[in-house]
């Protein structure tokens, strides 16, 4: 009850600090992630501590934390997503959060806000149902599976299509086994494996590419909104140059001397 309540009032006393430097400032001091917990929403998404809000579906985030928090449980509520524009150092992206962070909020300073309404300025963005998240998934030579969390038809009826476009050869080494299995078997047996392989990969979809990454070795790395993966590639070539893609938008990585990415880097 204690720690509670020190929370609260930390939290009261930080948004009063804030409200006052809001009214005489011309910029205003934007909320930032002070840090994550463990099991959270925002280290879902791949957030990190330090990351600056400074935008909710394009428009600048004036809230104070309880307000913004606010907004994430109307969000959740009403099963909605909040499309947010996070500033990092001097990257700046979009990704959509479906409730509250999970995190331990503060106001950033006055250099920090400025410096990230100059960035957020120089970000265009288009109609908030024009994104997709994306999650990147990465190894430690820093090669990048990058893939959209929408719903695609194309798993549907055609799932070995879909399965090829992503690069995913033992999936489909299995499905096109069961698929002739099944046809050798009987027309009717190759009928209902149609319907079954239909509404599993109906169902399942970007979850079968993220534990076939996991099983090549990639591991969870960025999370973005984008409108198109080209978009997406940009966006993590801008946090880590030297990350590559096996269908490049973005060109070849940075040749400079290559690092291992660190666990940090990977979180």
């Amino acid at each position: 009850m204690v720690a509670e309540f020190d929370q609260d009032h930390a939290a009261e006393m930080s948004a009063e600090t804030a409200e006052a430097a809001n009214q005489g400032a011309a910029t205003p001091l934007f909320i930032k992630i002070k840090s994550l917990s463990r099991i959270s929403h925002g280290r879902d998404l791949r957030l990190r501590d330090g990351d600056i809000i400074i935008a909710i579906d394009g428009a600048l985030n004036t809230n104070d934390i309880d307000a913004f928090r606010a907004l994430g449980d109307q969000a959740k509520l009403h099963d909605e997503k909040m499309l947010l524009t996070i500033c990092r150092g001097e990257v700046v992206y979009d990704v959509f959060a479906e409730g509250r962070l999970g995190a331990d909020l503060d106001y950033a300073d006055a250099e920090a806000s400025s410096a990230a309404e100059a960035l957020f300025a120089k970000h265009h963005m288009g109609p908030k149902d024009h994104y997709q998240n994306y999650e990147a998934l990465r190894d430690v030579q820093r090669h990048v599976v990058l893939y959209d969390t929408g719903y695609s038809a194309i798993a549907t009826i055609a799932p070995p299509v879909w399965l090829l476009q992503h690069r995913a050869w033992e999936p489909l080494a299995a499905v096109i086994a069961a698929y002739a299995t099944s046809l050798v078997v009987h027309w009717g047996v190759f009928a209902a494996t149609t319907i079954l392989m239909a509404i599993y990969f109906h169902r399942i979809q970007f979850r079968l590419i993220r534990n076939y990454s996991l099983f090549t070795e990639h591991y969870f790395w960025h999370v973005c909104a984008a409108r198109t993966s080209a978009e997406a590639q940009f966006v993590c070539r801008q946090i880590d140059p030297k990350c590559q893609f096996d269908f490049s938008h973005v060109g070849p990585p940075d040749t400079g001397s290559a690092t291992t990415p660190s666990h940090h880097q990977a979180a």
